[in-house]
């Protein structure tokens, strides 16, 4: 996992460790999020890789998920 103050970065292997660092990362940045009065958004970024962030433009108390579109 890759950090930054309102940002991680996850790369897994396995549907197992993805569930445990979606999870883990969602909960590490709750309490940031609660302070700033934003929600959490879960972005896919390729296979195995995913970015978890503090989003403004999510409702608070909200986490939202979603995929980056691939260049064709």
């Amino acid at each position: 996992m890759h950090t930054t103050d309102r940002c991680l970065v996850i790369d897994v292997k396995t549907r197992r460790e993805l569930d445990a660092a979606l999870d883990e990362a969602v909960d590490l940045l709750k309490p940031a999020a609660v302070t700033k009065q934003v929600g959490i958004s879960v972005t896919r970024l390729a296979p195995g890789r995913y970015e978890v962030r503090l989003n403004s433009d999510v409702p608070p108390g909200t986490t939202i998920e979603s995929w980056r579109s691939e260049p064709r």
